[in-house]
């Protein structure tokens, strides 16, 4: 079987934690030995518009060198990982998924909480969990409305459909009535379900943030 084709995305502020550099060091000369693999990164304090910029550096990439990727990878700078993570996240898109998320964990209201969510009207809450450990039973496979991108993989073609409806901007903020905000990932999310694709949390594949947000 050919190689596959790898756009990562590492959307940076201006420092980047060690945890992250050495997780990156250590997984970069593999994943290139998996696939073809290109890296993007864009630094700047706006995290969505680097998200954005990064989009678009990767199609003028394809547009100037006539590489056409088959997946793209996220990955923030500050989450720990590993190769047999990454790989996991792209086996799901070779066996037909759309869209993966690994699990990550953030402190939330005084508790630590997996980054990823269910739809509550024009709001989300977030998964428990309880959530995690209990949904995930085909293959640690759950379908959720909405994750952030710290440890996420699509497909190309998924970005390609998504970027000609809402180019220059896949990734944008929408303003609630009483002033709240849902976020760029969340809207990304909802443009992904329009599209026709499932956003799937991969349970076995747990990250976890350079600080230690971790809490199992």
């Amino acid at each position: 079987m050919p190689k596959k084709n790898l756009a990562i995305c590492i959307p940076s502020g201006r420092f980047v934690d060690f945890g992250f550099f050495q997780s990156f060091a250590n997984t970069i000369a593999e994943t290139m030995f998996y696939c073809n693999t290109a890296v993007f990164t864009v630094a700047s304090p706006m995290i969505f518009e680097n998200r954005n910029e990064l989009v678009r550096r990767v199609f003028s990439f394809e547009g100037k060198s006539g590489f056409a990727f088959d997946f793209m990878l996220w990955i923030d700078n500050d989450i720990v990982f590993n190769f047999g993570q990454v790989k996991k996240l792209l086996s799901h898109l070779e066996d037909g998924e759309d869209f993966v998320s690994g699990v990550y964990y953030n402190p939330k209201d005084g508790n630590v909480l997996p980054v990823a969510y269910f739809a509550d009207g024009e709001r989300y809450r977030w998964l428990e969990e309880k959530d995690v450990q209990n949904g995930g039973k085909d293959f640690g496979l759950l379908e959720v409305d909405a994750v952030g991108f710290g440890f996420c993989a699509m497909k190309m073609d998924l970005m390609r459909e998504i970027f000609a409806r809402h180019k220059p901007r896949p990734f944008n903020l929408r303003q609630l009535d009483d002033g709240s905000l849902v976020t760029e990932d969340q809207v990304f999310c909802e443009r992904a379900k329009e599209a026709g694709a499932k956003i799937m949390l991969d349970s076995s594949i747990v990250v976890k943030h350079a600080k230690g947000y971790l809490p199992r």
